[in-house]
């Protein structure tokens, strides 16, 4: 990644990869104590919520990033290089579903061949992961699309408020107040992921946050980040089977979480001697989303040369020392295939 002509903003914007990543090794570490809900102590459990609550609006933030960074130029000279974008995510999606297709075909016995590996991630996602790679793609087939709309939303608060208005009664009230009419009136997918995109674009372009401060954010954060916690108890406390209803990244208070984290995010300033670093780091977050949970499995299984005695620890130490280090190996592999030429094309 090269450093642009305006070093805040850009440093704002590889924090917030950089801290997103973070939270979906968060939210994936922590997933396992809270599905086993009912097999743990409580203790447990409310740790793996509360950590799972506060990362939660990780997949938005890296949407709303997007967004912010694509969204908002003029369309009308051309497309854009939108085929050579795509194929900028499509083919380290080919690359590591392959790889994870090899790691599973390995454990289970079953014949390791690259066509079958290729036919099954065109059928969909071969892990659960990969499914934020894919739907990127299909936001990316609709820049196009979404371009003018950015640029009309900036130019009219009603049809913004209007806009996101609709988005967010059809997209997030209806989680917790189903209205069958909606469905009726085709209004189910209303823009959905690409509603985050333009949301995140309209909070750096626009002025509506302008005087919020930033302990203002802070607080609609922790209040919102507080009720993903209590809904995410209480359902789970009356659920035979583990909720994640309040988790939905569509869910009111997700989605207003992430606003509030990544207007916070945006005011982030990083010292000079720290952009080069931080971008750096930044520049590697793909390679590292589409490793990590094979790194994660390598790690319990003592595979880098060193061990965690998770089951010693409290939950809270284990899941971030396991965090942290999954973090730390996967930015050192990414890194280090940087080391080979043009290898980013393949790898990410």
């Amino acid at each position: 990644m090269t450093l642009q002509k305006d070093p805040g903003r850009l440093a704002w914007a590889d924090a917030c990869r950089l801290i997103a990543m973070f939270g979906v090794l968060l939210i994936h570490i922590s997933a396992p104590i809270f599905y086993d809900f009912r097999n743990i102590e409580l203790n447990s459990f409310l740790v793996a919520n509360g950590l799972d609550s506060i990362a939660r609006v990780s997949v938005p933030l890296f949407a709303m990033l997007s967004g912010a960074l694509l969204l908002g130029r003029d369309m009308s000279k051309g497309l854009g290089g939108i085929v050579s974008r795509i194929l900028k995510v499509a083919i380290p999606l080919a690359f590591w579903s392959v790889l994870h297709v090899f790691w599973i075909n390995y454990w289970t016995g079953k014949p390791m061949d690259i066509p079958n590996a290729l036919a099954q991630a065109w059928q969909g996602p071969v892990m659960y992961h990969l499914w934020f790679v894919y739907m990127t793609i299909g936001v990316y087939i609709l820049l196009p699309i979404l371009q003018p709309i950015s640029v009309a939303l900036l130019a009219s608060k009603r049809l913004a408020a209007y806009f996101f208005g609709v988005w967010f009664a059809v997209n997030a009230v209806t989680i917790y107040f189903p209205a069958n009419i909606v469905t009726h009136l085709t209004l189910t997918s209303f823009l959905n992921w690409p509603g985050y995109f333009l949301l995140g674009f309209y909070i750096i372009r626009s002025d509506v946050l302008t005087r919020l401060p930033i302990w203002g954010s802070a607080l609609v954060f922790c209040l919102a980040t507080l009720a993903t916690f209590l809904l995410s108890w209480r359902f789970n406390s009356l659920s035979a089977v583990p909720d994640e209803t309040a988790f939905l990244y569509f869910s009111p208070n997700v989605l207003i979480a992430a606003c509030a984290a990544f207007h916070m995010i945006s005011k982030i300033r990083v010292t000079p001697i720290l952009l080069r670093p931080v971008a750096f780091l930044s520049s590697i977050v793909f390679p590292v989303y589409f490793m990590h949970l094979l790194v994660i499995d390598l790690i319990k299984a003592g595979m880098f040369g060193f061990t965690l005695n998770l089951a010693s620890m409290s939950t809270f130490t284990a899941i971030f020392s396991l965090s942290l280090s999954t973090f730390a190996v996967c930015l050192l592999l990414a890194a280090l295939t940087r080391v080979i030429p043009y290898s980013a094309k393949l790898v990410g």
